[in-house]
């Protein structure tokens, strides 16, 4: 069988039609059998292998980073006189129902790129700590210095909560995982707990690098260059990108007697207020109570630090242009995986049998100019993401003149049925057409793109369609994004849960995902089919499916935000007209894309007459995203170079837009706001003039 090269209906079809999802569950049992640490090398031999099985050329690249590994780690809780009442176990316990969930499975709770240390100290309890709870506490009269502060998971990054009690002379960092962040699955509600239930397991602990993912990410030893191997390679103190204190991740169940030390001393959390009313946990027997403690706590981390190998595997399918389209997941895993990676590497294995099998039977791709596949199985992403950081800086000169678009999945779903993703607001429209032809997971008469319109209505009543949200970091598209400017998307299924998803936790496993995550791998499937229908259309498309005012509509709802909610008077009139200016330009751009299309379309060419057209409407759409990338980078942190777009400096996960004059209003430097003013004035008023 061949595929006809007019149709682009035939190959997106076929990947529609092509991904199984037993395929997908063996593939899930073998991969989330054992864990894969970073540098596995027999691992990623095996990916590789399988893929070559496929026809996809395949190879390993190998960089040599800094990383540590757990060597003994403890936490106790003393009385007044100074006796050791409680020490805490660190342990997840294994559960006979779920075969890997084994305490050896894994690394024991650590977190990644924490310093080493042990200290002894009075605890305070600092709610989610974020940099505004730091703040609120100081503003109380509450010192975190040379205290060992307790917080809760969720809100923010991690390590920007340890950041954030380092900024404020913090000793060491607790953060344990409070039912407060699960919604409905709690036992208070009358859940059971994992296995029986979909509450969290109390002894659940969520693992993670404490790496300032905010400040830079790869290697912290090479900013900005690949760790190459050998000792040719500079390496750099990496101080400012990790932390100087050490810090512990512990469970709810390990978290209740630190917590318990605290009631009734220093402030209440109706006491203490907040913008978001949130102080308060669901614990038992807790009043979460900011302390200090009247007695004190002894922190001990301490981890092996030195430099090795990991394994990037890297496949390739050849065009005949120089344009290219990176897809990538990462294989390796704090413990067994099997939402965080393995649900994506597996979707991801399907996608490359796919376009393999596409190759086989004599596809090739139809754009102007054919563009060539690049397919990731990244390694080292959990430490701060470090292979495709190291390769991207390798090859930033070839991904920025070649690379239209890197597409990523993480995990393909996390027990949620609610299709979506971030990205580049270029993106969006390609996302939406694409859903519309995935079935929705939990409704037989409607669509992915039904499902996620619906779920994004609820938070957007006005939406006419469901945007892309923005992209901030902790996965494997920031080294395109951030850095380089080339549009970038991750999606998945997430949103509402039957369960708790445990992650980073020796229960994210096989077990749960067949229980509660996936039961019938069809949400990997349709990832699947996602992710090789956008390839074969980015690369078929003879136009970019690119949607330029969706990106001016997105700069100008934020630029309304930030004048309406601004305190110091900042004048953005300058911002609001160059964005105006663009938007104009963005929807001639975008006219002018339609109506060569439906020339094309109407009647299957005249390719070559149109040829001039359609190349100046490709290179117009492709000078937006690096239009806004700027060498200096931002302020504090000039590896993130994208002037619009940046991870939030104290959020990490979650993106800002505008983030140099949002920190300039952070720190009341109205002088220096009204300079990102100017400067992203000017840089939008440049991508227009080449549109």
């Amino acid at each position: 069988m061949r595929i006809p090269l007019e149709t682009l209906q035939d190959a997106e079809a076929f990947m529609l039609k092509l991904p199984e999802a037993d395929r997908i569950r063996r593939c899930s049992k073998l991969y989330s059998a054992e864990p894969h640490l970073s540098g596995d090398l027999a691992h990623a031999e095996r990916i590789r292998d399988l893929w070559i099985s496929y026809g996809i050329s395949s190879k390993l690249v190998r960089y040599d980073v800094l990383q540590n590994t757990p060597t003994c780690s403890s936490l106790s809780l003393y009385s007044e006189d100074g006796n050791v009442t409680f020490v805490a176990g660190l342990e997840e316990p294994v559960i006979p129902e779920d075969p890997t969930s084994s305490p050896s499975n894994g690394f024991r709770p650590f977190h990644g790129f924490s310093a080493n240390g042990k200290v002894c100290a009075e605890l305070v309890y600092a709610n989610f700590g974020t940099i505004e709870d730091f703040r609120l506490l100081a503003a109380k009269g509450i010192s975190v210095k040379d205290k060992i502060v307790i917080c809760k998971y969720s809100k923010i990054f991690r390590g920007l909560k340890v950041r954030a009690a380092e900024k404020y002379g913090a000793a060491g960092v607790i953060i344990y995982s409070d039912p407060q962040e699960d919604g409905e699955w709690t036992q208070k509600n009358g859940h059971l707990p994992y296995p029986d239930g979909p509450a969290r397991h109390p002894y659940s602990v969520q693992r993670g690098s404490v790496d300032y993912f905010s400040i830079a990410v790869g290697d912290p030893t090479t900013p900005g260059y690949p760790s190459l191997p050998g000792k040719g390679t500079e390496r750099k103190d990496p101080g400012g990108a990790i932390p100087k204190i050490p810090s512990l991740p512990i469970s709810y169940a390990d978290a209740l007697p630190f917590l318990k030390a605290l009631n009734g001393l220093g402030w209440s959390p109706d006491e203490i207020g907040g913008s978001d009313g949130d102080w308060k946990g669901e614990l038992d027997g807790v009043d979460y109570f900011t302390g200090p403690s009247k007695v004190e706590v002894t922190l001990e981390s301490y981890g092996h630090y030195e430099y090795t190998p990991i394994y990037n595997v890297i496949g390739t399918i050849e065009g005949t242009s120089d344009e290219l389209i990176v897809m990538g997941n990462h294989h390796d895993s704090w413990s067994c995986g099997a939402v965080d990676p393995v649900s994506g590497s597996a979707a991801m294995n399907e996608l490359v049998r796919g376009l393999g099998r596409l190759v086989e039977m004599g596809w090739k791709n139809e754009r102007t100019m054919p563009v060539s596949f690049i397919l990731a199985s990244w390694d080292d992403e959990e430490y701060g993401l470090l292979g495709s950081t190291e390769w991207v800086e390798e090859n930033a000169k070839m991904l920025s003149k070649h690379c239209v678009a890197y597409l990523n999945v993480d995990g393909a779903t996390n027990g949620g049925s609610i299709f979506g993703g971030t990205g580049s607001p270029l993106l969006g429209s390609i996302l939406r057409s694409v859903a519309t032809l995935i079935p929705s997971p939990t409704s037989s008469n409607k669509t992915a793109y039904d499902d996620w319109l619906a779920s994004y209505q609820l938070s957007n009543p006005d939406a006419k369609v469901p945007h892309l949200e923005l992209m901030g970091t902790g996965s494997d598209y920031t080294a395109f994004f951030d850095h380089l400017g080339i549009p970038s998307m991750d999606f998945r299924f997430s949103g509402k849960s039957s369960s708790v998803f445990h992650y980073h936790s020796n229960y994210d496993s096989f077990y749960w995902m067949e229980k509660f995550g996936d039961p019938d791998f069809k949400k990997h499937t349709m990832i699947s089919q996602a992710w090789g229908v956008l390839a074969v259309r980015l690369a078929n498309s003879k136009i970019l499916p690119f949607e330029a005012a969706e990106y001016a509509s997105t700069l100008e709802k934020y630029a309304s935000r930030l004048s309406a909610q601004d305190k110091l008077k900042l004048d953005t009139k300058p911002l609001e007209e160059s964005i105006s200016r663009f938007k104009s330009a963005a929807k001639k751009l975008d006219d002018l894309n339609a109506s060569v299309s439906a020339r094309l379309n109407d009647d299957d060419g005249p390719v070559f007459e149109l040829s001039k057209d359609i190349a100046k409407i490709n290179q117009k759409l492709r000078s937006i995203e690096p239009g806004f990338i700027i060498d200096e980078g931002l302020p504090g942190r000039k590896w993130f170079k994208h002037i619009v777009f940046a991870p939030g400096l104290w959020l990490g996960y979650g993106g800002v837009v505008f983030p140099g004059i949002l920190e300039a209003l952070d720190s009341g430097d109205e002088k220096e706001a009204h300079r990102w003013v100017s400067k992203i004035a000017a840089a939008v008023d440049a991508v227009t003039n080449s549109l």
